[in-house]
């Protein structure tokens, strides 16, 4: 059995390690700069701009993302620093539900 199975398992036995300075210290940073990646992911959104968002995303002409905008297909996108940006997680789930359509590219 390996560690992980006795350290999860209901019926463990009390278990003793012996781990040197240096290993707990690894492990104790390791554990803290996931756990930090994790709430920075989970707690920042990320945007996407007007360009990014027209160009690499919908692959679409700035007049029609626009449009779309106009029509109400988009999220109303957010101004940060005089830049109009679009949250990423408003715009997937329009997308998803069918609101826009993502244009193929023929390459």
């Amino acid at each position: 059995m390996d560690l992980n199975a006795i350290i999860r398992s209901e019926n463990a036995a009390n278990i003793q390690l012996v781990i040197n300075a240096k290993d707990l210290r690894d492990l104790l940073d390791g554990a803290i700069a996931w756990g930090m990646k994790t709430i920075k992911e989970r707690d920042e959104p990320t945007y996407y701009t007007r360009e990014e968002l027209a160009e690499k995303v919908l692959h679409v002409s700035q007049p029609t993302l626009l449009s779309y905008r106009k029509k109400g297909l988009l999220p109303d996108p957010v101004t940060i620093g005089g830049r109009v940006l679009y949250d990423k997680a408003k715009v997937r789930e329009a997308m998803a539900n069918g609101k826009i359509k993502v244009k193929q590219i023929i390459k």
